[in-house]
């Protein structure tokens, strides 16, 4: 078995499998982990490739004789192959050259050519300009015939003040609205010709297109079909299988072949023991995700939860629900967040401004942690959330106690009227000012991550000023979930994340040094512009 690598070391074995979707990297990995980085540097056709982004995987493992070692994965493929030595295999190996997947691949690839020469053929094209020009010309001779009746109407109508209507203006009514008709007539005649003439090419790529669709549907039912997940009970699962009674019903596109899965499966499948597992990034970020080098992270949601709740279900420790945060924190900050309460800093008729502490949720989540809002409850008849700040960020915020108060407040965070300042402290110093305008969506495999997306992405714009020492001052323009921290962690933005940021950084740290420090609105009330400042606590 030349994947399981012994590990000689004196490190104590973990007692318990960790939680791959909230962990800290045992020592154990983290030796493993440095093996694979050397293994790496002996391949040097790999390097491009490994330089671009890619995500690496360690599972410490021992095996039925008690030797401690580890398997490593890659995600995906290494120079279009799923299969080198000394990396786990993939779970399933679709990519033979002969089989199946690869020549019904061929077969959709030749659909592909078939439309693309069909679309770009000359004579479709010029079919296609032939319609539009005669639907063109119609267009403007039909205008231009209504224009001219119109302007015959009104000349009439004059007529008709001094002199009253004639027989002639009657006849050269009826004979407008009639020849109206039968030039309308004339053009859909010949519009429907050019159609015509079109119509068995654009007949000929809506069949391809279908077959085409039909044939990648049914390439992906089988790709998941086959694709049979072990867990420690010997029992298999397929993907479609599995991912049945999610909320999407079907497997997302690359599910299975992330570094968790292939490691399990493989291990399962040898009588290995898992220990320990952890996911590393090397080589450059995405454009649009936020991945450091040599930097952990944690298992995705969207494509490996369903999958490893599944292997590792018999299991004593289960990965438990993803966390119901903006971000994951360490258990004792999470603690201390919930130990306390909003500080009061002001108090209009309809509205309170409170400093929310770090690690207190804003609203209540899945579990009876405390939050802004249900301590709120306790101390007032209503209380309406207007607006939200991360569970990790700390600093001012506005409560509505009416309902009034709320609609009005929230009419003023939807027209930009609300002003705000954070501080952060950064992981690396900073300098100057600027802004940043970055657009921002989801990253529907991973929540609740953020992505830099220039297609599907909503605005988002920050301000920004360096204070010195790594501290920063942080103006958004717009309030995007997870704005700030994106901006300041992406390679386009600062490159720099904010300390202890537990998705977009790299240092760990007793909280996120992000701080709503100030916070200025209008009175519902009175329309008075009401401002309030929460000095940062770092």
């Amino acid at each position: 078995m030349t994947e399981f690598h012994l590990l000689h070391t004196s490190l104590p074995r973990p007692e318990r499998m960790n939680n791959p979707f909230d962990y800290e990297p045992d020592p154990l990995c983290l030796m493993a982990a440095d093996e694979v980085r050397a293994y790496l540097k002996t391949h040097e056709e790999w390097a491009d490739e490994v330089e671009a982004g890619k995500m690496f995987g360690v599972l410490v493992c021992e095996d039925q004789q008690g030797a401690l070692g580890f398997l490593a994965a890659y995600s995906g493929q290494i120079g279009g192959r799923e299969d080198w030595p000394w990396f786990v295999p993939a779970v399933f190996d679709y990519l033979q050259p002969t089989g199946y997947f690869k020549q019904e691949e061929s077969e959709i690839t030749e659909i592909n050519h078939r439309v693309q020469v069909l679309e770009d053929s000359a004579e479709r094209q010029s079919l296609q300009h032939a319609v539009s020009t005669t639907r063109q010309q119609a267009s403007a001779e039909i205008e231009a015939y209504k224009s001219m009746m119109l302007q015959a109407k009104a000349r009439r109508d004059a007529l008709r003040t001094t002199s009253g209507e004639t027989e002639e203006m009657i006849r050269e009514s009826q004979f407008q609205k009639a020849e109206l008709r039968r030039l309308k007539k004339r053009w859909n005649e010949q519009i429907s010709e050019a159609e015509a003439r079109l119509k068995p090419f654009d007949d000929e790529l809506q069949q391809l297109k279908q077959e085409r669709k039909r044939r990648s549907d049914a390439l992906q039912r089988w790709l998941f079909d086959n694709f049979l997940m072990s867990n420690t009970l010997g029992k298999t699962r397929s993907l479609t299988d599995i991912f049945s009674t999610t909320p999407q019903g079907v497997p997302p596109s690359g599910s299975g072949e992330c570094c968790a899965p292939k490691l399990l499966q493989y291990a399962y499948q040898h009588h290995l023991r898992p220990l320990s597992i952890a996911e590393f990034w090397q080589g450059r970020s995405p454009k649009m995700e936020i991945r450091h080098h040599d930097h952990f992270y944690t298992a995705c949601r969207g494509k490996c939860k369903p999958i490893l709740e599944w292997m590792l279900e018999p299991t004593k420790n289960p990965p438990p629900a993803p966390p119901e945060r903006e971000g994951i924190s360490s258990q004792k900050m999470t603690l201390k967040g919930a130990n306390q309460a909003p500080h009061p800093l002001g108090r209009g008729r309809g509205w309170v401004v409170i400093s929310k502490p770090a690690g207190l949720l804003s609203v209540p989540g899945l579990t009876d942690a405390p939050s802004v809002e249900s301590i709120l409850k306790a101390q007032y008849p209503e209380v309406y959330m207007v607006h939200r700040l991360d569970m990790d960020t700390s600093g001012v915020m506005v409560v509505a106690l009416t309902q009034e108060a709320y609609h009005h407040l929230q009419k003023q965070f939807l027209e930009r009227t609300v002003q705000k300042e954070y501080v952060a402290l950064l992981e690396n110093d900073v300098e100057g000012s600027g802004r940043i305008s970055l657009p921002l969506c989801p990253d529907l495999l991973d929540r609740p991550r953020q992505v830099v997306d220039p297609e599907n992405g909503k605005s988002a714009l920050t301000e920004y000023q360096a204070l010195g020492h790594r501290r920063i001052r942080l103006i958004p323009h717009t309030g995007r979930t997870h704005q700030l921290r994106v901006h300041c962690a992406h390679q386009q933005g600062l490159d720099n994340p904010i300390l202890g940021d537990p998705l977009y950084g790299t240092k760990k740290a007793d909280r996120l040094y992000l701080h709503a420090e100030t916070l200025s609105f209008d009175d519902p009330e009175t329309g008075e512009r009401q401002t309030f400042h929460d000095p940062a606590p770092f």
